[in-house]
């Protein structure tokens, strides 16, 4: 069942959003018959929904017992049933309800983009602010201030930009990676294959470069939530100006001479721990690398991190990730030669 827009904005805080952003929320918006009688949620338990009620009344219960009745009369009903995360109140249908509800994650995320993004983009989703600025943020990330200036000239000439519409697909999960991207303008949501959103894109952020540094398929989809701009780096330039730069390589005898003086050094294996069950380089440390990335905040800044190579392309990736994320990283080559120590 649809939902106007009109009844969308007279909840809070929907009604603080602009027209493109109503739509975008009435497309994840559910409307739901509840019969009387009806527990609709209970006290102290997550809810992973934003409850508002449309029509017919509710009783809120806290832990006291003490009873609130909304009904669509009441002002109250412009706020969601379950306010805060866990609930607080038991909501219990005092008549047969009409509920609408809406993931809370989605409602955050529409929020983060509307009060940062719409400033930024006007009706055709053109950027209003100096074409540079997507520049600038590129230039501010740890993997870009790592390259030499004459591979950031000839990446800025190589990008190529197209316009994008709400909802367009711009990468699909399962596919194969030609392009490096940067959102200019717009807003974007990253889904995994059933539909969940990870991450939320604004300008200036760029995705799709993990296809392509592990020569693998997508392992995400990018949809537009709103119409933007995108700026594209073919897999070609992606590798030659920005991957190979980036991708140092060590040895056992480099590590073994490194400089007194020199930041500390940990060895990483990325390999999943059935692999390394029977042989591993000594005293590495075992992150598998669709681990790694949860991992990050836990990670040491003042540390060298020594991925093995024996991961084939996953060494890449993990070198890629931690340089992404700031810390000073390569890959040691030949790691099998050194099961028996370094």
């Amino acid at each position: 069942m649809a939902i106007s827009l009109d009844v969308l904005a007279s909840f809070a805080p929907f009604n603080t959003l602009s027209h493109e952003y109503l739509v975008q929320v009435a497309e994840k918006a559910n409307l739901r018959e509840v019969s009387k009688g009806t527990i609709i949620f209970k006290r102290g338990r997550p809810f992973p929904e934003k409850v508002y009620l449309v029509g017919g009344t509710v009783d809120l219960i806290d832990s006291s017992f003490q009873v609130s009745t909304i009904n669509p009369a009441s002002e109250s009903r412009r706020s969601p049933l379950n306010i805060t995360q866990p609930t607080q109140v038991s909501a219990v249908a005092k008549s047969d309800v009409t509920l609408l509800a809406v993931d809370s994650d989605f409602i955050d995320l529409v929020l983060a983009w509307s009060e940062s993004s719409d400033e930024d983009v006007d009706t055709s989703g053109v950027s209003l602010h100096d074409d540079n600025d997507w520049m600038s943020s590129l230039l501010q990330s740890p993997l870009f201030s790592r390259l030499p200036p004459a591979n950031i000239r000839q990446l800025f000439i190589r990008f190529s930009g197209h316009k994008v519409q709400a909802d367009e697909v711009v990468i699909k999960q399962g596919e194969r990676g030609d392009y490096f991207y940067v959102l200019e303008s717009g807003s974007a949501m990253v889904m995994d294959t059933a539909g969940k959103i990870l991450a939320a894109l604004r300008p200036g952020n760029y995705f799709g470069e993990e296809a392509l540094v592990g020569d693998t398929t997508r392992n995400a989809t990018v949809k537009m939530i709103t119409p933007g701009k995108i700026m594209r780096l073919k897999k070609e330039d992606f590798r030659e100006l920005l991957q190979e730069p980036i991708l140092k390589f060590v040895t056992a005898d480099d590590l073994k001479n490194r400089a007194p003086e020199l930041p500390a050094y940990q060895i990483l294996d990325v390999r999943l721990p059935l692999e390394r069950r029977m042989q591993s380089v000594p005293d590495s440390r075992n992150i598998p690398l669709n681990q790694l990335r949860n991992q990050l905040k836990n990670l040491d800044d003042a540390v060298t991190y020594v991925v093995t190579d024996d991961s084939g392309r996953r060494s890449d990736v993990a070198v890629h990730l931690l340089t992404q994320a700031g810390f000073d990283s390569c890959v040691l080559r030949n790691a099998a030669q050194y099961y028996g120590g370094i």
